[in-house]
């Protein structure tokens, strides 16, 4: 999945061995996940100076959006470099060209948290902690529902109060960091009472639904359910909350979650395919019933108060995987094998 540049592709496809398309994104939380391995004793090859370096040429690319700068922030403390100020005044250039902290999505405003917090972490920066406390009074007051969930961003429309499961975990790993290192008393209980919530939702076979109504702290739609939800994404934020908070359920609600990746899913699919080196990527509705239930759903949600039934009777497999879902299995488990095991 590596390009000769140094960056990750977008994606694979099941019987093509070729890497389609090029991602910034991806190749820094690729670059996350494979330094949290090296630091947990792993060899795996990869030259991560010369990935983040390449990562550093991208600066300026137009496929950045604010966010991104928050994964930059987060693998400049990771690899232990000097770019933190520098990030934080593009970061707020960029803020201030597109509408500020409310317009980011919920999952874009979790990674600029998560980044300021670490930048926090190695240095007493000015700049780094007046962002901080603006993104964490925004993340823990308007954007936190009283249903414990997190909203798509800060500013009114119809997305607002439907955020995906993107959006609340990043946002417990955020909260759960900032707990960890004592930056600010309200991050735990808020994580804890969203992430009280997430369990109260998740799937009888373990798996964590795409769609919520905030507002109602209910499931909206199921689909597209993600591998990388259920082995990394989840996993990353209820361990690290676990271990923040001293509260092992967090921990057991992740291994529930890797069974459906084992099989125990609605395809009885084991979503790693050792043969094609991939992990697929999820299990979603045909199209274009995907669209239309999900139009429904959220209508019927926002009109009546209930989603119609989310249950599918014909899911189909995405048979292609990204590398950041690899980059993020690392960042879950690296160091923490212990609880898998359990």
């Amino acid at each position: 999945m590596q390009l000769p540049s140094g960056l990750f592709c977008f994606e694979r496809e099941r019987g093509d061995p070729e890497p389609h398309g090029r991602s910034v994104r991806y190749t820094l939380m690729t670059q996350l996940g494979l330094a949290r391995a090296q630091a947990a004793g792993y060899e795996h090859g990869f030259d991560l100076g010369a990935v983040h370096g390449a990562a550093l040429a991208e600066l300026d690319s137009p496929e950045l959006r604010p966010g991104d700068l928050g994964l930059y922030l987060w693998a400049d403390a990771r690899a232990g470099a000097p770019g933190g100020p520098e990030l934080a005044e593009r970061l707020e250039g960029a803020l201030g060209r597109e509408g500020g902290l409310p317009a980011r999505e919920g999952m874009e405003l979790a990674w600029i948290v998560q980044g300021l917090a670490l930048q926090r972490e190695r240095a007493d920066n000015g700049r780094c902690a007046a962002l901080l406390g603006e993104a964490l009074d925004l993340l823990l007051g308007a954007n936190q529902a009283p249903s414990g969930l997190f909203y798509h961003s800060g500013t009114p429309g119809q997305r607002r109060r439907f955020p995906n499961f993107a959006t609340e975990i990043y946002s417990v790993l955020a909260l759960a960091t900032v707990g960890r290192l004592g930056l600010d008393e309200r991050a735990l209980p808020a994580a804890g009472r969203a992430t009280d919530r997430l369990l109260a939702l998740q799937l009888d076979d373990g798996g964590w639904p795409w769609l919520y109504d905030a507002e109602r702290g209910r499931v909206v739609e199921r689909y597209e359910l993600y591998s990388v939800h259920q082995h990394a994404m989840a996993p990353m934020a209820l361990l690290e909350l676990a271990e923040a908070a001293g509260e092992p359920r967090y921990a057991e609600a992740a291994v529930r979650g890797l069974r459906w990746i084992d099989g125990r899913n609605e395809l009885g699919a084991n979503m790693v395919d050792r043969g094609e080196r991939l992990v697929y990527r999820s299990i979603r509705r045909r199209r274009p019933w995907d669209r239309l239930r999900l139009y429904a759903s959220t209508a019927g949600s926002r009109l009546v108060g209930r989603p119609f039934d989310s249950a599918s009777r014909r899911p189909e497999l995405n048979a292609t995987c990204r590398p950041y879902e690899l980059g993020w299995l690392c960042e879950a488990w690296a160091g923490r094998e212990s609880h898998g095991a359990a």
